[in-house]
């Protein structure tokens, strides 16, 4: 009895040292996978916050008739409710006609929106180092400048946003596990 026991005394050492960096590498890997997937729930959601934002737009710009530079009076009351509601920043409201046909202004009103609803309001530069901040956890290439819009188009007073970007799983080798992400939304735009 004795003599068996003595034989088995490395056994357990031996299988600790097989199934112990397995079961680590199974955790690694559905951590990086459940960061993977936040990722793009997290994008998705502030894709959609966005698109039904940037709905309201024309509406508000044109049946509403908001106009902050052409009120005179109780402009500053006006402003601060608009203001307010929407989100009190460039971040959450837009009194510029961005989707009109000819306007340079669309990309630029769409990618602030999706990052204000990325990652909520603030001065310009907290939103964008914020943005940066998240998307790079996310293991987004690029962070903000690894977001391209450039396919989002009106047509016939549809928006359609849409969103390119390449996300990384969080345990890369050798940047072998980086994936092409695209998504995309529609949505009427009120009064057009």
């Amino acid at each position: 009895m004795k003599k068996l026991k003595q034989n088995n005394q490395g056994s357990i050492s031996l299988e600790a040292c097989i199934v112990l960096p397995v079961f680590i590498f199974v955790l690694m890997f559905f951590y990086g996978f459940m960061v993977f997937f936040s990722g793009h729930q997290l994008l998705s959601h502030s894709m959609i916050q966005s698109a039904q934002s940037l709905s309201l737009d024309p509406f508000a710009t044109e049946r509403l008739e908001i106009s902050w530079e052409d009120m005179e009076g109780g402009s500053d009351l006006i402003e601060a409710m608009y203001a307010e509601a929407l989100g009190g920043d460039d971040y959450f409201s837009s009194n510029k006609k961005w989707y009109d046909e000819n306007s340079d202004l669309m990309l630029q009103t769409v990618k602030n929106r999706f990052l204000g609803y990325l990652v909520g309001s603030g001065t310009s530069s907290e939103v964008e180092s914020k943005a940066d901040d998240m998307l790079k956890y996310l293991r987004i290439q690029g962070g903000i400048n690894g977001l391209d819009f450039s396919e989002t188009k009106i047509e016939d007073g549809v928006l359609t946003l849409t969103i390119k970007y390449k996300q990384e799983f969080i345990f890369d080798f050798q940047g072998l596990a980086a994936f092409d992400r695209k998504q995309s939304i529609s949505i009427t735009l009120w009064d057009i």
